[in-house]
This record gives structure tokens, C-alpha cells and sequence, in this order.
């Protein structure tokens, strides 16, 4: 992703309250009873992008940050997966995840300067 912050940067609060949100809204969806309708409207606030009536997860499901999770439609997530997404994760149209899968697309710089720097 193109929106590399570093713990410097004036801006970085945001990518807290991003995750606190995130977090906050994927313990809701894991600790209680929803329809698929509910996961999904769940999950377009996870995401911020709109959850198309074909997608079918399985809980608990898992997210840290969301906001880079893009996903298509007829997509069936199955339980215990884990979306590890500040690189950026797009789910195609048509694709079955198994259980307990974990995609994770996070990156942290080399230099020890720079650890802290999300990207």
C-alpha cells in the first residue's frame, strides 16, 4: 500500500483508532449470535466497502486492521481464518477459503530507524 506512516508522522493516530475500531467490531462479531446478513454488515464496517449478499463466513473470523480487506462475491470464508491486511488483501469472486487459514500481507521496513513505520 502507498499509505506508509511512520510513528512520526502527525497522521499515525489515525492508524490506531483504525485498528481499535477494527478490533472492537471483530469482538462483536465473535461473541455474538448473528445472521449472515449481520457478519456481513459487520464486515463492510470492517472493510469500509460493501459486503455483497453472496458471501458466506463462518465464525470466529479474524482481522487486525480491515480497511485493505476487499472482498468479491460468492466468497465463502470458512471458520477460524485469520486476514492479516495492512498490505492489502483482495478476495476474488468465486473463491472457498478453508478453515483456520491465516493470509497476512504486512511488512515492516529492515531498517531498525524505520521498525516502527507501518507500511
Amino acid at each position: 500500500m502507498n499509505d506508509e506512516k511512520s510513528a512520526d508522522d502527525p497522521e499515525f493516530y489515525k492508524f490506531g483508532e483504525i485498528l481499535e475500531k477494527t478490533q472492537r467490531l471483530i469482538h462483536k462479531l465473535n461473541t455474538e449470535e448473528h445472521t449472515q446478513k449481520e457478519i456481513q454488515e459487520i464486515l463492510a464496517k470492517i472493510t469500509g466497502k460493501p459486503i455483497d449478499d453472496s458471501v458466506h463466513v463462518l465464525l470466529p473470523f479474524y482481522a487486525d486492521f480491515g480497511q485493505h480487506i476487499t472482498i468479491g462475491k460468492n466468497v465463502f470464508i470458512n471458520m477460524g481464518c485469520t486476514f492479516v491486511d495492512k498490505g492489502g488483501l483482495t478476495i476474488e469472486d468465486d473463491v472457498l477459503i478453508g478453515p483456520q487459514v491465516k493470509i497476512l500481507t504486512v511488512n515492516h521496513p529492515i531498517d531498525p530507524k524505520k521498525k516502527r513505520q507501518f507500511i
